[in-house]
């Protein structure tokens, strides 16, 4: 769970670094902007339902642990869930379900924090599949 936490500590201070939060968000469509490749895992199976932009996440299982991709048609959101996906990435099934974000949660709006919250617990239920 230690690597959950030091990887939220780096990108909380990359964005306390940029103080304003437009710097915050052109920060998120430089990275959005970098992921241009259009990848094989967006397909309907993938798609998070319930979200107003379109995000396909895709997980896969290997030496029991998950490893999580992500796409999204917003440039800004692809950013967004490159970071969430980065931070629970790489990691045991129990500690992604166990973590207690406090990711972003100072930095956006309600709105996007519901987002983000929205993202996390898929990620956390599917975490909960491997688990059986």
């Amino acid at each position: 769970m230690n690597y959950i936490i030091s990887r939220e500590e780096n990108i909380l201070n990359i964005f306390y670094t940029l103080k304003k939060n437009k710097n915050i968000y052109k920060y998120l469509y430089y990275l959005g902007k970098k992921i241009s490749y259009y990848p094989l895992f967006i397909k309907k199976k993938n798609i998070l339902i319930g979200c107003q932009y379109k995000i396909w996440l895709y997980f896969i299982y290997k030496n029991q642990k998950i490893y999580i991709l992500s796409y999204s048609d917003s440039i800004l959101i692809r950013g967004l869930t490159f970071l969430i996906t980065k931070l629970y990435s790489n990691n045991l099934p129990i500690n992604i379900i166990n973590y207690k974000y406090s990711f972003l949660k100072p930095v956006f709006s309600n709105k996007r924090n519901q987002a983000i919250k929205f993202i996390i617990n898929r990620i956390r239920y599917t975490s909960m599949k491997y688990l059986i």
